[in-house]
């Protein structure tokens, strides 16, 4: 059904699926501790942000500032701990010494089948050098690997997934795999269809209303 709304002249409905919600049909992921997972949310959030000052701005104060923000957000969700924050600023150095830097990139959108689109958007990309980065608090796993193939081929480009390995001091080094992209996510579209949500796209951009504009 088309129709007319704001700035974009013709919308079309569409199903869309994450990626995260992909992975889980095609790699079941390991069932973590709650405390863990909203660090992991609040990190990725805060190292995203830090790292857009980093590459912009370069300013010798971004540790301090991030791992400040992040220790506010923590005791704000109520799981402040000494620990947390340690990992939290050996999570960030390892990475940005791992070259993992670059801006959070827009959501990108992949056709599979019939009105079904999948929608991908890694943690990273370095314009620079043109490259994707998915980064995780933990060691490589099958889910992890998924996931960043679901990303290739919705991208149609390589990524690289980092992982972090903690040994018995707490201290954290990375390790990487470069995921190119499959043929085919080999996925039914009846089982897309149970994990997708209804958007309204631009058909022209064939994207979300919100990448559309007056001129479009």
């Amino acid at each position: 059904m088309v129709s007319r709304v704001g700035g974009c002249r013709d919308t079309v409905k569409v199903l869309v699926v994450k990626s995260s919600d992909l992975a889980k049909i095609l790699s079941e992921p390991i069932e973590g501790d709650e405390t863990l997972a909203k660090f992991g949310k609040i990190f990725e959030e805060e190292y995203t942000l830090a790292n857009h000052i980093y590459v912009r701005k370069n300013y010798s104060q971004t540790p301090k500032l991030f791992i400040k923000k992040v220790a506010s957000r923590l005791k704000s969700e109520g799981i402040y701990s000494k620990e947390l924050v340690i990992k939290a600023y050996r999570a960030y150095s390892a990475l940005l010494n791992a070259g993992v830097v670059g801006k959070k990139p827009e959501t990108t959108f992949r056709h599979y089948a019939d009105t079904i689109f999948v929608a991908a958007q890694p943690d990273l990309y370095n314009e620079a050098e043109n490259i994707y980065y998915e980064f995780k608090l933990y060691p490589i796993n099958n889910y992890a690997k998924t996931q960043a193939r679901i990303f290739a081929w919705v991208l149609e480009k390589p990524i690289i997934l980092v992982g972090l390995r903690e040994d018995v001091n707490g201290y954290l080094t990375t390790e990487r795999e470069v995921l190119t992209p499959p043929d085919s996510l080999n996925v039914s579209t009846e089982e897309l269809r149970l994990i997708a949500k209804p958007e309204v796209f631009c058909t022209k951009l064939m994207k979300p209303l919100k990448y559309c504009s007056d001129e479009v």
